[in-house]
């Protein structure tokens, strides 16, 4: 006699994405009405207080995976979370530069269990590109510190600038190298603040993802193992305490060494700043000071040395080396912060000239502009990154990217420098280094490999990089012209008649001088901004000038009646684009089809990020190849002065859009954070903050090594309850964001048995399912991260890019796949991807559905746009307490396409169970 069926219990767990839903809202109840099963304030599984069983499914949970802001009240609160979310905001440079590094063609490790991580081509390349983006804006603090605040607001020993609070007139009795050793504490100081919220980040997340990366045990060798099953990407593959000390200790040495460069100038005639060109004699006289020289040549010892270590720690891992490593680190951030010391006495009881002919500090001159050139050129670096780039090709592009930089950094030498023919080297320089700029390019470009599928071309890190350069330079140019224009501001108030102000004149560059690269960038980014806004108008002016039918996904109902097409054409959309005229003009239609038909226009105006992103990234490489060339920027000057136009008003225009900009947009984010609960930039922070901290230590804090351990634990301690009487399963319902977590959980529990309880012995994945809405994973992280989450590790066919100028951005997708044969099936290599791991292995559908409407402006299809296996349409309408309105990114809970697709799930479930 056959022993009866018994369907397993099943525990759905819903996980919140970028809106950081709160947990009463995911239970579909009220406050009042839930309770915390488990976790604290950053990570807590909640149930309903009447939870009871119901179609299918035993128990029902909300992990709430975010800090919980959201709980706090009153006016404290708001602000809290406003500067709060201005800080991370000041910490994007870097949060790009770690994104860059997860964007690479990174190969499989050797298996799970490994201690070491291979990061692939371009890993020590993306750490000293994090490096010198920190060494910017210790210069950036160092030009408002040193220059502008210890040395030209100190012009005489009586005199002090107007605009400085009185507090600070005691320096006048310090002499010059005192004065600017003294102030140069403050941007160490900066640095040591972001180690500090570095480390706090790391110490309080490291012992938990590093007890779950152990629990990744040795696996036998094998190919194509995805990253998110290994135990170096969990906990090997992110920057420690070698990488923080060696960025502190890069900082202290590059103060250092301004200081010093200055000093040991100070009483050499002629070598000041009024000329960014430098010269052979001014090169050779620092040695008549030979106490600054020896202590500036130790400075750029200790810079070399600790890039020098970046490259060695690129290649992780945790064994003996990482303590070798980290004692020359230490070691480096000794002697960096003892030579400071010691010259900080000594500069103290020097006595050297407090002015002279002209103002400034020598030291900043040339500094940001080198800096800026070596952050461009090891950007362009990442275009050679690809899989199949042979070590050919990589070291050509190496050698003509150390020669285009050699040859930009040389146009700011002085030309009398070439000889006495009067010639003037500079165009045939800047020439050069444009031509090897090409010439890598084509090298990179000409690389064999279908990369239809990886966003911007396979070239992710080099825009990646390129952004946070932009960023990295907007921020600080913000800081040096905000601080200048605060204190050049004349003495005395401005003549008022009536209600009109005369502003006073600035003062002349002989008397207050800002160093150039800030000015530069502020010319830039004023061209940058026009050309952005006015192709923003022009698309905006395209896409919305008329309604179009976009394909629409079917829609299940819980009677069975079929969506037809006739139904679909009726509600705006077509189920069968066609090639010759997709997307169809919409004439004339009724208010009530209207409305969603607006909703879908609107929403896809943000799918189209990804190629304004890389127009963005391109101004920027033009921008910073002119800025970083003296003859360039002089004879864009000339033109501008020869059509009558004062240098002085640029500079205050361009000055004035900066500070729009920077106001703008802070203001978004500080808004954004006064009236919701999300993290600022809403997903695009949770796209840069999920990865491992492997590119820079002071990149946000990962909160995938927060969430994805506990939510994979809770699994486990379910199918491994030894109470359970029956198999045991989990439904992860995921919105947004918490989809990518959810994914990311499964892959990490690759080849996991169940230690204990009924299932004793079975695989993990084969008791977990996944429903998934309004998710990113295909149309973003698949392209972005195409080693993370690419196609083949997620199971599901490419998806190419979105385009600026097409109705639909998807259409060369759209149409690709309703005019193909079929569509690929779901990778089935068992457990080398998430549909095999879901249960495509043994069937050809996959544990996995995904809801999704094109009224979603940041949820897509995670299979393909037509009818498949894992994808399904949901309403576009949908109740909000009596009301019915338009869903966007939410509303998926309790419509009926959700409730079919979990209905499904529990099927497949049920069917598998023991």
């Amino acid at each position: 006699m056959f022993a009866k069926h018994r369907p397993p219990e099943i525990l759905e767990i819903r996980v919140h994405g970028v809106l950081n839903t709160p947990p009463a809202e995911m239970l579909q109840t009220t406050p009042d009405k839930i309770s915390r099963r488990t976790g604290d304030e950053l990570g807590s599984f909640w149930v309903r207080t009447d939870d009871a069983p119901a179609q299918g499914i035993a128990t029902t949970e909300a992990f709430s995976w975010g800090a919980q802001a959201r709980t706090g009240g009153g006016a404290l609160a708001v602000i809290g979370r406003v500067l709060v979310h201005l800080g991370w905001f000041l910490l994007l440079p870097y949060a790009l530069a770690n994104l860059a590094y997860w964007t690479r063609s990174i190969g499989s490790q050797k298996n799970a269990g490994a201690q070491t991580w291979d990061g692939g081509p371009g890993a020590a390349t993306v750490r000293v590109f994090g490096l010198v983006l920190t060494l910017i804006a210790v210069a950036a603090f160092s030009s408002v510190a040193i220059d502008l605040i210890a040395i030209q607001c100190f012009p005489q020993e009586v005199q002090v600038c107007a605009a400085l609070p009185p507090v600070f007139d005691g320096l006048r009795e310090l002499s010059r190298d005192g004065r600017a050793a003294l102030l140069g504490v403050a941007p160490i100081a900066a640095v040591v603040i972001l180690y500090v919220i570095g480390r706090r980040g790391r110490v309080r997340f490291e012992e938990p993802v590093k007890r779950f990366g152990a629990g990744l045990g040795d696996t036998p060798d094998e190919e194509g193992l995805p990253l998110l099953a290994t135990r170096g990407f969990w906990s090997v593959s992110r920057v420690g305490q070698t990488s923080e000390w060696l960025h502190v200790a890069a900082s202290i040495a590059l103060v250092l060494f301004v200081l010093c460069l200055d000093s040991a100038y100070v009483r050499v005639p002629g070598c000041w700043r009024e000329s960014s060109a430098i010269t052979l004699d001014c090169l050779g006289a620092a040695f008549q000071e030979p106490l600054p020289a020896s202590f500036a040549l130790g400075a750029l010892v200790l810079l070399v040395g600790a890039v020098v270590l970046v490259v060695i720690s690129s290649h992780t891992s945790t064994g003996a080396g990482t303590a070798v490593k980290r004692g020359l680190a230490m070691a480096c951030l000794v002697l960096a912060g003892s030579g400071y010391v010691a010259w900080l006495i000594l500069a103290l009881t020097r006595h050297t000239p407090q002015s002279d002919a002209h103002p400034g500090f020598l030291g900043l001159v040339a500094t940001p502009i080198a800096l800026i050139v070596l952050a461009f050129f090891l950007a362009l670096a990442g275009v050679i990154w690809k899989a199949r780039a042979g070590i050919g090709r990589r070291i050509l592009s190496a050698a003509l990217l150390v020669v285009g930089a050699a040859a930009l950094l040389t146009t700011h030498l002085d030309p009398a420098i070439w000889g006495s023919t009067g010639a003037d080297w500079r165009p045939w320089l800047v020439g050069i280094a444009a031509a090897c700029v090409v010439a890598h390019l084509v090298n990179g470009w000409t690389i064999r490999g279908d990369r239809r599928f990886e966003a911007w071309r396979g070239q992710g890190a080099t825009v990646a990089m390129m952004l946070a350069l932009f960023a990295s330079m907007a921020l600080s140019s913000l800081l040096v012209l905000g601080v200048a224009a605060f204190l050049g501001t004349p003495a005395g108030s401005a003549p008022i008649v009536d209600i009109w102000r005369t502003p006073l004149p600035p003062p002349p560059a002989a008397l207050w001088n800002v160093p150039d690269a800030y000015e530069r960038f502020a010319v830039v980014l004023a061209c940058i901004v026009g050309v952005l806004i006015a192709l923003i108008v022009a698309v905006l002016a395209f896409n919305l000038s008329r309604f179009v039918r976009y394909s629409l996904p079917a829609l299940d109902q819980k009677d069975g009646a079929a969506d037809t097409a006739e139904k679909i054409r009726q509600r705006g959309g077509v189920l069968v684009p066609a090639r010759r005229d997709y997307a169809p003009r919409l004439r004339m239609p009724t208010p009530d089809v209207a409305r969603p038909v607006g909703v879908r226009r609107s929403s896809h105006l943000l799918h189209r990020g990804e190629p304004l992103f890389g127009w963005l990234a391109v101004l920027a490489a033009m921008g910073f190849f002119s800025l970083s060339s003296s003859f360039v920027y002089e004879q864009v000057k000339a033109l501008v002065v020869s059509w009558n136009m004062v240098p002085a008003s640029i500079r205050g225009g361009t000055t004035a859009i900066l500070v729009a900009v920077a106001l703008a947009a802070a203001g978004a984010v500080a808004a954004h954070a006064a009236s919701s609960s999300e993290r600022p930039l809403g997903v695009f922070w949770d796209v840069v903050a999920f990865f491992p901290r492997a590119g820079h230590p002071f990149a946000p804090p990962c909160f995938g090594e927060r969430a994805v351990p506990e939510l994979s634990a809770r699994i486990r301690a379910w199918l491994a309850d030894p109470a359970a009487k029956r198999s045991r399963s989990v439904i992860l319902t995921a919105h947004s964001m918490g989809s990518t977590i959810a994914a990311a959980t499964v892959l990490s529990m690759r080849g996991e048995m169940i230690g204990e309880g009924r299932d004793h012995g079975s695989r993990s994945a084969d008791h977990l399912a996944l429903l998934s809405y309004g998710s990113q994973l295909r149309a973003y992280f698949s392209r972005f991260f195409p080693s993370v989450f690419g196609p083949e590790i997620l199971g599901v066919p490419g998806v190419r890019g979105p385009s600026l100028w097409r109705r639909d951005p998807w259409r060369q997708q759209v149409l690709a796949e309703f005019e193909a044969s079929s569509l690929p099936a779901p990778g089935q290599v068992d457990q080398l991807s998430l549909t095999a791991m879901l249960g495509a292995h043994a069937r050809s559908v996959p544990r996995w559905r995904n809801l999704w409407r094109r009224t979603d402006y940041l949820g897509f299809p995670v299979y393909a746009y037509r009818s498949n296996p894992v994808d399904r349409g949901a309403t576009e309408s949908v109740r909000d307490s009596y009301l019915t309105q338009i869903g966007t990114h939410s509303g998926y809970l309790g419509t009926p396409q959700f409730l079919l697709a979990r209905a499904e799930l529990v099927t497949a479930i049920d069917e598998g169970a023991p």
